[in-house]
């Protein structure tokens, strides 16, 4: 289980780790994006390349909420809670900040309690 944060507006913030092609481990700060239904982690294209991380699929359309939108798909490696994924990211120009997708909650639970300042994936 990792424990997160809110955000100043309420935003569900955790602290994961992505793992580079070479095996470094590289901390980053993500936000759930609870509209971020199809995926499980997008970010911006000038860090997925930079992790080394082997491309998928170039040029994927994908719907967006201000419209269609092209995203490169990786194939990259998380670390939540000392556990290792191998998950698709979707990498794109213009992403302002790592997000995790709804995808984590098909096989961990989020526990969410605002009045208590409890946030926690796993």
């Amino acid at each position: 289980m990792i424990l997160g944060r809110f955000g100043e507006i309420g935003e569900l913030i955790f602290d994961v780790e992505i793992i580079s092609f070479d095996g470094d481990n590289y901390p980053i700060e993500v936000l759930l994006d609870t509209g971020f239904t199809s995926g499980w982690l997008a970010l911006d294209i000038q860090d997925a390349e930079s992790i080394g991380w082997p491309l998928i699929q170039r040029n994927s359309i994908m719907q967006m909420a201000r419209g269609e939108a092209f995203f490169n798909i990786y194939e990259g490696k998380i670390s939540l809670d000392e556990q290792d994924y191998i998950i698709p990211v979707l990498a794109s120009d213009g992403i302002p900040e790592p997000l995790l997708g709804l995808q984590w909650l098909r096989i961990l639970p989020l526990s969410v309690n605002f009045s208590a300042g409890i946030l926690s994936l796993g």
